[in-house]
């Protein structure tokens, strides 16, 4: 038996996509470096990307919205308001409404029909006639703008959003845990019920942002590191603990993991600065170093330090990582097969985490998301983690001294190996 016409259709339409694909790549390119020229200047505004849609993101919704009906299969790509997707990111939720002021202000010749262009190029065209942010079908707000831009002759449909970074980084979570992933469409309410209160942290997230931008210059720099290390645990919390819940359907409280793994993102994990490759620790410490170095007043190297974006710009690098994880295949309850071979006091440390991590589930869930988080493989990472513990629980102590600790480290009940509590405690044994 054959398959029925839609499915004809459908590859049809991505044969188009296919043959067109040049022509909507420089469109996408074009329309990209016309919008960063407008507003990539706006101090608000962090960046202007653009994506094309996939193939197999072309055939779902095709499918999925009945597309088959609308338009001939030649012509849905072009018909389509959103193959190209273009995105400006700022910094806050209120930014979002700022350049959504800036674009109706250039954007002020009217084509007609609702179209708008700029006053030097017709060739790109907005809709500015609906009331704007818009209502999502999850009930959240969003600036999306329909547009068309003329390329060699040929006229392509965009999408443009305006997205602050939590509100970017929200989207990408929810596209990946829910809408890319039938298994948990099983549980709309119970993953739209921890999804909103997710949201709800992260609009919580968005405000602290806001207010260590906007902070004071009396703030020191040891109180701008916690609030910076409390907001990366809340959302990882958040996430996480909704990930746990879909793949065990049990509710846990994994706040103290949360934290213990920021403690190492921003002391030991290289990821944090991708600019330098150096934890943000050393960075914050370089540059410190470096500003009071000059000849000028300290405090007011204090207070341009403070204000720069050496905290701000990090967090924003943190939560940029964090929305390009793959969270649906992390395999949270999984056995985690590790070959890691280590020597000396690492070696006792690593036996000791080894020993335990496929039996005690906390244990287990840590590294899981640690994994997810860090950037090489899993054994790689595992050394990492290993040595990280080891320099910081073994630091200036003598034989004797590594002796005790490490009798006291194979004690403990496994649930509190990478809690911050108990590296701290092992720290201290003398």
């Amino acid at each position: 038996m054959g398959k029925i016409d839609v499915f004809e259709y459908i590859e049809t339409a991505a044969g188009v996509l296919d043959a067109n694909l040049v022509g909507f790549t420089h469109a996408a390119d074009k329309l990209t470096e016309f919008l960063t020229a407008r507003f990539g200047d706006i101090d608000a505004t962090i960046g202007v990307t653009s994506r094309i849609k996939t193939r197999d993101s072309l055939k779902e919704k095709i499918l999925r919205n009945n597309l088959y009906r609308e338009a001939p299969a030649e012509r849905i790509v072009f018909e389509m308001h959103d193959i190209i997707g273009v995105k400006i990111e700022c910094r806050f939720f209120k930014d979002e409404a700022y350049i959504y002021q800036k674009i109706c202000e250039t954007f002020c010749v009217d084509m007609g029909d609702g179209m708008f262009c700029t006053a030097d190029k017709k060739a790109v065209k907005l809709k500015l006639d609906a009331p704007q942010p818009e209502k999502q079908k999850n009930g959240y707000n969003i600036y999306r703008i329909d547009g068309n831009v003329t390329y060699a002759g040929e006229n392509y449909k965009f999408e443009l959003q305006i997205k602050s970074l939590v509100n970017s980084f929200w989207s990408e979570i929810e596209h990946k845990l829910i809408y890319k992933n039938n298994r948990l469409n099983q549980f709309d309410n119970l993953m739209k019920e921890m999804l909103d209160s997710t949201h709800e942290s992260l609009s919580g997230i968005d405000h602290q942002l806001s207010l260590i931008f906007d902070r004071v210059s009396g703030n020191t720099i040891s109180n701008q590191q916690e609030q910076l290390k409390s907001m990366i645990a809340m959302g990882l919390n958040e996430m996480y603990t909704a990930i746990v819940k879909a793949n065990t359907g049990i509710p846990v409280s994994i706040t103290e993991y949360s934290e213990a793994i920021v403690d190492y993102l921003i002391t030991a994990s290289s990821y944090t600065n991708e600019m330098t490759g150096e934890p943000l620790i050393k960075t914050i410490a370089a540059n410190m170093s470096k500003a009071l170095g000059a000849n000028t007043d300290i405090d007011e190297h204090r207070r341009r330090f403070e204000y720069g974006d050496n905290y701000s710009g990090m967090l924003f690098s943190l939560m940029k990582w964090m929305r390009d994880i793959d969270y649906s295949t992390i395999a949270i309850g999984e056995n985690i097969a590790l070959d890691v071979t280590l020597d000396g006091v690492e070696g006792e440390v690593a036996k000791i985490f080894l020993k335990e991590i496929n039996s005690d589930f906390y244990l287990n869930t840590f590294f899981h998301i640690f994994f997810s988080l860090e950037r090489g493989n899993d054994e790689q990472d595992f050394t990492d983690y290993i040595r990280y513990y080891a320099d910081t629980v073994m630091a200036d102590k003598t034989q004797e001294q590594i002796y005790r600790t490490l009798a006291r480290l194979s004690e403990l009940p496994a649930y509190k190996l990478p809690l911050t509590e108990t590296i701290k405690t092992l720290a201290q044994i003398k």
